[in-house]
């Protein structure tokens, strides 16, 4: 008797749900529409940051003009960009900026018997002048330069990074809307 109360009770269950949507059904649409948005929100993410790459590349380039690109191929791997007050041999000089070409500030101190001290500057502090040691007004101006362009470097290097993983966002979900 409770078995054919139970076989009853299930096809009463399923007569009435039979125009209804499965479950399933009802969870594949709502993953559809979230990856539809996932994808439309990429896609406008990507579109920012494109803009804000081209920005920062223009700002870079700007930057640059004020700079005298130095590398000796035949000693250094990396070049450096320097003010033209700077340019070519530094023995005159006790303190100067220069940026790294990967968007390194590197600070050189120079003691009396020509020994050569760098220090990075991290850019990441909100207050880099807490990193100087004490400077003149006129070497604290070629310090903020020169942070003007390491930034510049840094931020269009982090832009070009959020284009890359933002790009492969995009191509996910174009690739998963076309397997479905």
């Amino acid at each position: 008797m409770k078995r054919i109360l139970y076989v009853v009770g299930l096809l009463a269950l399923l007569c009435g749900c039979e125009n209804r949507p499965s479950m399933v059904e009802q969870r594949k649409a709502e993953i559809r529409r979230n990856d539809s948005l996932e994808l439309t929100q990429a896609r406008l993410d990507l579109a920012c940051a494109d803009s804000i790459a081209t920005f920062k590349k223009l700002e870079l380039e700007d930057l640059k003009k004020q700079f005298v690109f130095e590398k000796q191929e035949k000693y250094q791997t990396t070049g450096y960009y320097v003010l033209p007050a700077y340019k070519g041999s530094k023995e005159r000089f006790s303190f100067f900026p220069e940026v790294e070409e990967g968007g390194k500030l590197l600070l050189v101190s120079v003691d009396k018997k020509r020994n050569y001290t760098f220090t990075e500057v991290d850019l990441d502090t909100e207050d880099y002048t807490t990193q100087l040691p004490p400077l003149s007004a006129a070497a604290k101006k070629d310090v903020a330069l020169c942070h003007a362009l390491a930034q510049a470097m840094h931020d269009l290097a982090a832009a070009k990074q959020q284009q890359e993983k933002l790009a492969l966002k995009v191509k996910f979900y174009e690739k998963k809307r076309t397997q479905q």
